[in-house]
């Protein structure tokens, strides 16, 4: 009976300063791993190249240039959140072409391959072809997409709806992958099914679209491995070390290469090592050589997860992969709103994600929205009135029709939900996230977001509090909430917000981090305050190895920080930003924003005063106002010495709220001048 057995490799990528890198892989640390803590692992892969060898003598033997091309059927599984990780069919389809010109030796760069290795470099024939029927005999594109928190952090947890591995070559496509890592996959000595296939980066996808050519021989590299193959240098993980075996006959002995010497000759000089083999990590790989075809082959023939299986008759007649036309599929529907979160009068653009066909036509229909209907591809809608909306899609192709309704796709809220001062203890059980404005806006939702508990409070004001919980989180998640719009425009100087927190690290090497910002126009744009404590600055109880609870009013520290540039802003937000390190738990709890009342009149123009934040700055600032009347406007931003640095274009402009930015701006003192009607007011400016 076959045991199962999986090795995972990883992938990650070391890119800095613009200059490109060779890709880092723990194939070898992740195999000796498993062989440390299982004996049988060693024993099944030796049984395994006991096979290999018999398998190449017979080949040898055998294989001519008639051999058939071992046709494998693959799936394309895109787990997005509507980013740019939902990438295009057109960009699959160029992975899938960039594989096969890599195995079959048809990739235009194989010129390039230095004089000496030109001989042995080979088309392994294998052939990856995306399969058009589903494993219930469905059409399909090969290509299916899934609406997953999932695709952020990823990992083997991440490798959901996994077709058959006996009959599929899975590959997930996710945003990013735990730990900065680019790809993750199971070699074929075996494994649990549920885990064999690739996991990999989108950007690593194909050479168009979000991918490059540089980036689509990390999956050739990963390819290699899934049949099985070593790194030319051999069981040493890491380049540069020492000459090892690949067990290929047709490689020399090799050092290992991060980088591209064509001439590079250590282990057995004057022999050149095979710098350009995509087993190396080099930056200029372009060859496999009939030794590595051959060994390949031998994993395409072994029993080990069902790798024999995949290119014969049966099952390419069962996966739609035999060559013949493939079919037109049904439409599946679906869409996507930004902004989600939006004030009353913001458009709203509902984009197209239908897939598994080409899309006809579309008919839409958007209740409580202008227009109510549309049959744009990507149409831009306006709520007037603030509340929860839905909305409805029904595509057409050549072969069918789908619809999708959702609801709530958008939240419109008021300009100004709530005046000053304003205070919140999160003991009203709609508060956090409710029906009042709070949202929870985090792109990156796991288990532990964001949420309302009952278990910790300063105990000055009941028992709830709003968590983080690091603890369980993995490092690297973002995770946000917004508050209502509070509206300052009769607030001046001084303003400033209070609140509770109480956060432990879980040892001194983890830095869980909690910003804050504002945001004046309905989410758009978001200005950092002062407050960004990380690490020890953040932790309100040292460290705690445990899931951190706050038991005492000692834990939990009065956070205070200042908000002047608000003043006189009719509609301000804020967002607690927490990102992760897989650190301790962070509680905030009894926020107060308290402001000063003023009465402003500058010259009867003016209904606020000006406003220019962030000051200080660090060269990008903005000047606001609103004004009583129709006016017109100069706006000269001026150095010490009183020279013009920037003057922007005189307006007429109407009564209202007016935004002007300002950008790159050195460091300095400057003089901001905003005539009125030809009666000036000056503020100072300081760049950093």
């Amino acid at each position: 009976m076959k045991r199962a057995f999986f090795f995972i490799i990883f992938f990650q990528s070391l890119f800095s300063s613009g200059q490109q890198k060779p890709i880092r892989c723990f194939y070898t640390e992740e195999n000796n791993k498993k062989i440390s803590t299982n004996p049988q692992t060693e024993q099944n892969r030796q049984a395994l190249e006991k096979f290999t060898r018999e398998f190449i003598k017979h080949e040898n033997k055998q294989r001519s240039s008639s051999t058939p091309i071992y046709v494998i059927p693959v799936v394309f599984h895109v787990l997005h959140n509507y980013g740019p990780e939902n990438i295009s069919k057109a960009q699959i389809i160029d992975c899938v072409n960039a594989l096969n010109d890599d195995f079959q030796k048809r990739s235009a760069d194989t010129i390039d391959i230095v004089p000496s290795f030109q001989s042995i470099a080979a088309d392994c024939q294998i052939e990856f072809r995306l399969a058009s029927l589903d494993p219930n005999g469905n059409c399909t594109d090969g290509i299916e997409r899934i609406a997953t928190t999932k695709t952020y952090l990823a990992t083997d947890n991440s490798k959901v709806n996994r077709w058959p591995n006996n009959k599929y070559l899975n590959f997930w496509v996710v945003a990013s992958l735990l730990n900065s890592i680019v790809g993750v996959q199971a070699t074929p000595t075996g494994g649990p099914d549920t885990l064999d296939g690739i996991l990999l980066r989108s950007d690593f996808v194909g050479r168009i679209g979000t991918g490059n050519i540089s980036y689509s021989r990390y999956l050739t590299h990963d390819m290699g491995h899934f049949f099985n193959l070593r790194h030319v240098w051999g069981g040493i993980n890491s380049p540069g070390i020492a000459c090892g075996d690949d067990l290929v006959s047709d490689t020399p002995i090799s050092i290992g290469w991060d980088h591209c010497d064509l001439t590079g000759s250590v282990c057995n000089p004057p022999i050149i090592e095979n710098v350009q083999n995509f087993m190396e990590e080099s930056y200029c790989t372009r060859m496999f050589t009939q030794g590595q075809c051959a060994r390949m082959h031998a994993a395409l023939n072994s029993l080990l997860n069902g790798r024999n299986n995949l290119w014969t008759a049966n099952n390419l007649i069962a996966t739609g992969t035999t060559g013949s036309p493939v079919n037109i599929c049904s439409p599946i529907a679906d869409f996507y709103a930004s902004p989600i979160n939006a004030c009353a009068g913001t458009p709203i653009v509902f984009t197209d994600q239908s897939w598994n066909a080409n899309i006809t036509s579309w008919n839409w229909s958007f209740p409580g929205g202008n227009p109510t209907t549309s049959i744009d591809t990507n149409p831009s809608v306006v709520y007037s009135t603030p509340g929860f909306y839905g909305a409805t899609l029904i595509v057409t192709s050549a072969n069918g029709t789908d619809s999708i309704s959702k609801t709530a796709s958008v939240r419109i809220s008021d300009t100004a939900m709530v005046s000053m001062n304003y205070t919140n203890d999160f003991e009203n059980v709609v508060t956090f996230p409710g029906v009042d404005g709070w949202i929870e806006s985090s792109d990156t939702i796991v288990a532990n977001n964001w949420r309302r508990v009952n278990n910790a409070n300063t105990t000055t004001s009941g028992s709830n509090s709003i968590k983080m919980d690091n603890y369980s989180n993995p490092a690297g998640l973002v995770d946000s909430w917004v508050t209502p719009s509070i509206n300052f425009s009769n607030v001046g100087f001084p303003i400033f917000m209070t609140f509770m927190v109480a956060n432990a690290q879980r040892n001194s090497s983890t830095y869980d981090k909690l910003t804050i910002q504002y945001s004046v126009n309905c989410g758009k744009t978001w200005i950092n305050t002062s407050y960004n404590k990380q690490g020890m600055s953040l932790s309100t109880a040292g460290i705690v190895n445990t899931s951190f609870l706050p038991a005492t009013l000692n834990q939990w520290r009065q956070e205070t920080v200042k908000l002047n540039p608000v003043q006189h802003q009719p509609n301000v937000r804020f967002r607690f930003t927490n990102t992760s390190d897989n650190g301790n738990n962070t509680f905030i709890d009894d926020i107060n924003i308290i402001g000063t009342p003023t009465s402003i009149d500058e010259n009867n123009y003016l209904n606020t005063d000006i406003a220019v934040f962030p000051n200080p700055s660090k060269g990008n600032t903005t000047i606001s106002f609103s004004l009583v009347k129709s006016c017109k406007v100069n706006i000269d931003v001026k150095n010490i010495l009183g020279q013009t640095i920037v003057s922007l274009p005189h307006k007429l402009l109407n009564e209202g709220f007016h935004e002007n930015k300002i950008s790159n701006l050195l460091p300095g003192i400057y003089i901001i001048d905003v005539a009125i009607n030809d009666r000036h007011v000056i503020k100072k400016l300081v760049v950093s």
